[in-house]
């Protein structure tokens, strides 16, 4: 058994890989799907990028973790885990009243994001709460990303913003924190979209799943080993570079805080920021 990858089949589309990120060429299928998914969908604008990469500064964080279903290879569907930090969350955008109460109440929280599907995949009605192939697609990838925040990073919450729509997360005992509020995901100029806040309290979550005996079978009858999660790609300087200053301009809009927190996150001394930004990178890096 190869305790790095969950094998999967489901029928009609084949054999599948479940599994975090491990390599560049990974993540970069990863966020190239989330931007190609995203513009077609209107949720962002390609004036605002540099590349067909969706890439945030959220992704810089080394806990931040990726999460794809392969087949061949190749990208299918991918979902992130972004750690609370000094950064925020990217739901603080609108959300952050509700996020910040949490914080007050010395929750560990977390949020799952950057959720993108092949669209030709499944086409229209891909969350159907009645084909039961998208909903065990789907949720064999959420599996990944509770059990990296319930028994990897222990935190207490996994808080979403979705379309109020979507009927994937009515199957799971999510809690609604916050209203129906209509925001573009980067820039105001985005059409804007509805979406609602809601958390799992993950302690709560196996005893609050037996009402639903097919999902509890999938997602406590066997843990994700723990071993996926420590073959987390990580980046290299020359990584944060590609990403973060080749591919986008995200290290070169960041403020004062936000510089410091990515240096102490790599060691980087103000001067070792400034030479990767320019591509120059010491023996260490």
């Amino acid at each position: 058994m190869n305790e790095k990858i969950i094998k999967k089949k489901i029928p009609e589309i084949g054999e599948l890989e479940y599994k975090i990120v491990s390599t560049r060429e990974e993540f970069e299928g990863a966020v190239e799907l989330v931007y190609k998914e995203y513009l077609m969908r209107g949720f962002i604008l390609p004036k605002y990028y540099k590349s067909d990469l969706r890439i945030t500064l959220h992704h810089a964080h080394p806990d931040t973790a990726t999460f794809v279903v392969l087949k061949n290879k190749r990208v299918l569907a991918t979902a992130t885990v972004i750690p609370d930090s000094p950064l925020g969350l990217p739901m603080d955008m609108g959300y952050k009243n509700e996020t910040d109460k949490l914080r007050r109440a010395g929750r560990r929280i977390c949020e799952a994001g950057y959720l993108a599907i092949e669209s030709e995949l499944f086409g229209r009605g891909l969350f159907s709460m009645f084909n039961f192939k998208k909903i065990d697609f789907m949720f064999s990838l959420f599996k990944l990303e509770f059990y990296y925040a319930l028994s990897f990073q222990r935190f207490d919450d996994i808080c979403i913003v979705t379309n109020p729509k979507y009927m994937i997360f009515k199957f799971l005992p999510f809690e609604i924190i916050g209203k129906v509020k209509y925001y573009g995901y980067d820039r105001a100029s985005v059409k804007k979209k509805a979406a609602v806040a809601k958390k799992l309290d993950l302690h709560e979550t196996e005893e609050r799943m037996k009402v639903r005996i097919g999902l509890y079978k999938l997602f406590f009858n066997s843990a994700v080993p723990k071993d996926i999660f420590r073959n987390k790609y990580k980046f290299s300087r020359e990584d944060l570079h590609y990403f973060f200053v080749e591919k986008s301009d995200v290290f070169r809009e960041l403020n004062k805080k936000e510089k410091e927190f990515i240096c102490s996150c790599y060691g980087l001394t103000d001067e070792e920021f400034n030479q990767l930004l320019k591509g120059r990178f010491s023996r260490k890096g």
